[in-house]
C-alpha cells in the first residue's frame, strides 16, 4: 500500500493556518485544551478496532501487543493529562530573594506555538500519540508526520486526527520520510521539533533545526544491555527478558539488545531460555499469533545479514515472503562483529559471558550512551554499581521496558540516544516555554540599588549578598 505524499503547498498552508490560530489564542484556554484531549480519549476507543487490524497488516502485531503497547497505553498517557492539566497550567510560586523584597515571583508554562511531531513506525500509533498528548495540554498546534513504512496505521491516525481537531489546530503530514522532512523545515519555522527515530536520522533534523534555532527532542535509540547476575531470579528474569526482546518481534527501541550473562549461570539460564521460547511460542513460532512480522523488506534482509554473525544457540530460521524471522539467540565472543556494533532492532539476542563486574564497563562503553540498562539481580552492590556507573537514559532493576509505563518518571535518551525527556508532566513541560516573572510592590521604594552608592549602602549589600 502506497501513501501519496503531501505536497509544499499543502504543508506551508497547514503550517499557516495553524499560526494564525496560534497566534489569535484559541488554544491558551484551559477547557478548549480539556476538552480536545478528551476528545481525542473518546475517539481512541471509538477506533480501537481499526487500529488493531492496521497494525496487524502492516506488520503482523497480535492484538493483545496492539493493546497493551500501543492503545492501552495512548489511553492511559490521555487520562493522566486530563486528570492533571489545571495543576500543571497553574502559575507556580518559588521563594523571592531579599534583597529584591517586597516581591512575588512566579514561573507560567507558557505554549511554544506550532510544534512538529515525526513519529516513528515501530509502534506508529504510541509515538504518535504519547506526545502530541504533551504539546496540546500545553496548548500548541501540531502538525504531525506520521510514519511511511506503516501506511495502514497511518490512514487510521490520519482519520483519528481529523475527527478530533481542527485542521487549524492539529493536522497530519504524510509521504517518505526524508523528502517530506525537507518539505517541512522549507516551508515552516517550527517552535518546536519532536522525533523519534534512528540517530543517523536525529541528526539530520538536528542539523535542520538548527537554522532557525529551533528547540528539538530528539527519541533516539542505541544497544541497551540487559546484565544477568548470578543472584537474579532466573524464571522472573527469563519470562522479562524474553517478552521484552520479542514483543514486536525486537523492533522495540527500549528491548533488551543484548545479554551480559554471568558464565556461572550460563548452561542453566541458556537451557531454560530456549525451554521458555518453546512453551510459549510453540516449535514452530511462525505460525504463533502472538509473534509479529518485520516491518519491511530492507529491514528483514538487514537482519538476516546480522544472522551470520555469532554462533546461532537457537532459532535463525526465516520466511522471506512473510518477513519472519524466528525468535533467535546467539552467542558472542568477537565484540567486533556488525552484530555488536549496531542496534539490532530485531528478533536476535546475542549473549556475551562475564565472570567479574570489572568486565561490564569496557564491554557497554563500547557502544555508550544506551537508551536503556536493565539489570536482574539481587546483590545491590552490583545495583549500585551499574547505576553509578553506566550512562543510560531509562533504565530498571529485575524488570525490561516497563519504565516507560510510569507517568511520573521521564523518559528519554542520553547523549547519542537522545536529547530530552517527556512523559506526563514531563511532555507538558518540553512543549512549554517556562515564563518567570517577578512582580514588585509600589508602596514603598528601597533606595538601597540607586546612586550615590554610599557607605551604608555598601554595607548592606554585603550583608545581604554573600
Amino acid at each position: 500500500m502506497h501513501v501519496e505524499n503531501h505536497t509544499a503547498d499543502q504543508i506551508n498552508n497547514a503550517f499557516s493556518v495553524k499560526r494564525a490560530f496560534f497566534d489569535n489564542g484559541n488554544t491558551r484556554d484551559y477547557q478548549f485544551r480539556l476538552q480536545s484531549l478528551k476528545k481525542l480519549r473518546n475517539n481512541i476507543h471509538e477506533l480501537q478496532d481499526e487500529l488493531t487490524k492496521a497494525m496487524a497488516q502492516d506488520f503482523g502485531k497480535p492484538s493483545y501487543d496492539v493493546f497493551i503497547g500501543e492503545i492501552g497505553v495512548a489511553l492511559s498517557e490521555v487520562t493522566y493529562a486530563i486528570n492533571n492539566l489545571d495543576r500543571w497550567m497553574a502559575p507556580v510560586s518559588v521563594n523571592t530573594p531579599i534583597t529584591i523584597m517586597p516581591a512575588s515571583s512566579r514561573i507560567y508554562s507558557d505554549p511554544k506555538g506550532v510544534v512538529a511531531i515525526f513519529s516513528p513506525w515501530n509502534y506508529p500509533f504510541n509515538l504518535s500519540v504519547i506526545p502530541l498528548v504533551g504539546a496540546i495540554a500545553a496548548g500548541n498546534c501540531v502538525l504531525l508526520k506520521v510514519a511511511s513504512e506503516t501506511p495502514y496505521t497511518s490512514l487510521v491516525t490520519e482519520k483519528l486526527i481529523r475527527l478530533t481537531f481542527d485542521p487549524e489546530h492539529v493536522s497530519v503530514v504524510m509521504g517518505e520520510g526524508s523528502a517530506i522532512g525537507k518539505l517541512m523545515f522549507d516551508n515552516c519555522i517550527f517552535n518546536h521539533v519532536f522525533f523519534t527515530g534512528s540517530p543517523t536520522v536525529g541528526k539530520w533534523i538536528m542539523a535542520q533545526a538548527a537554522a532557525t534555532l529551533t528547540p528539538v527532542t530528539l527519541e533516539l535509540g542505541g544497544k541497551s544491555p540487559t546484565i544477568v547476575d548470578k543472584t537474579a531470579n532466573l524464571p522472573v528474569a527469563i519470562n522479562r527478558i524474553l517478552w521484552a526482546k520479542y514483543s514486536n518481534a525486537g523492533q522495540t527501541c527500549l528491548a533488551p539488545d543484548y545479554l551480559l550473562l554471568h558464565e556461572d549461570i550460563k548452561d542453566t539460564f541458556i537451557a531454560k531460555f530456549k525451554a521458555q521460547i518453546e512453551k510459549l511460542y510453540g516449535t514452530d513460532p511462525s505460525k504463533s499469533a502472538s509473534f509479529a512480522r518485520i516491518v519491511n523488506t530492507k529491514r528483514f534482509d538487514r537482519l538476516i545479514e546480522l544472522l551470520g554473525d555469532g554462533n546461532i544457540i537457537h532459532g535463525g530460521n526465516s520466511i522471506a515472503s512473510e518477513r519472519y524471522i524466528e525468535p533467535t539467540v546467539m552467542l558472542v565472543d568477537d565484540l567486533n562483529q556488525q552484530i555488536m556494533g549496531e542496534e539490532i532492532f530485531g528478533p536476535i539476542l546475542p549473549i556475551i559471558i562475564w565472570k567479574n563486574r570489572e568486565e561490564l564497563l569496557p564491554i557497554i562503553r563500547r557502544n555508550r550512551y544506551p537508551l536503556t540498562c536493565y539489570v536482574y539481580t539481587s546483590d545491590t552492590t552490583l545495583e549500585k554499581f551499574i547505576i553509578e556507573n553506566v550512562e543510560f537514559g531509562s533504565g530498571a532493576i529485575n524488570d525490561s521496558m516497563a519504565q516507560f509505563a510510569n507517568h511520573n518518571m521521564p523518559f528519554g535518551g542520553v547523549q547519542t540516544s537522545g536529547i530530552g525527556k517527556y512523559h506526563g508532566k514531563y511532555s507538558f513541560d518540553t512543549f512549554s516555554n517556562q515564563k518567570p516573572v517577578l512582580k514588585t510592590w509600589t508602596w514603598i521604594d528601597l533606595p538601597l540599588r540607586y546612586i550615590p552608592y554610599t557607605k551604608w549602602k555598601w554595607s548592606l549589600a554585603r550583608l545581604f549578598m554573600r
